[in-house]
């Protein structure tokens, strides 16, 4: 986990004088935020029945230069490696010029995740997720009460996943 020095004007309590050397850390909010993922995924894959597969929905934020067909794909083959059941119904966001704040393709995945239809959303990594952190916080706490998750690919290197 990474970590961040806290400033000085962010500290409520008064340091004991034995500590006032010693430099305050907190995890970074990528930091924060991966954990808390982590963690709504566990609790999600504990829910689902012995011997049933988690279901995913993939999900597909095609930027410029994105193949989307090609990145729905790659999620497939990557969630049937892991023994998962792929949803029929596949999930893209296109961005109109300029930036996206909202994502309701992301939006309606997830509801299909939080209403029992899959038990979580596959994507390829961080950048597909809304762009504030605040916003992505929220989903995952949502996401989290309704026992459903986000996953992403893990990256390969030369051929072989990590």
């Amino acid at each position: 986990m990474r970590l961040q020095l806290v400033p000085a004007d962010e500290i409520d309590e008064p340091q004991l004088w034995y500590h006032s050397k010693e430099p305050r850390l907190r995890p970074t909010t990528d930091s924060r935020l991966c954990a808390l993922r982590q963690h709504v995924y566990g609790d999600a894959l504990a829910a689902v029945k012995p011997g049933r597969a988690v279901r995913v929905a993939t999900y597909v934020f095609a930027a410029p230069g994105v193949d989307a067909d090609a990145t729905h794909i790659l999620l497939g083959r990557y969630a049937r490696d892991r023994g998962w059941a792929v949803h029929r119904e596949r999930f893209t966001d296109t961005p109109a010029d300029g930036p996206m704040p909202a994502r309701p393709q992301f939006n309606t995945a997830c509801r299909r995740a939080g209403s029992g239809f899959v038990d979580g959303v596959l994507a390829p990594d961080r950048g597909a997720m809304p762009i504030t952190d605040e916003a992505y916080e929220a989903y995952l706490h949502w996401l989290h009460r309704h026992y459903a998750f986000v996953a992403f690919l893990k990256p390969s290197y030369g051929g072989h996943r990590g």
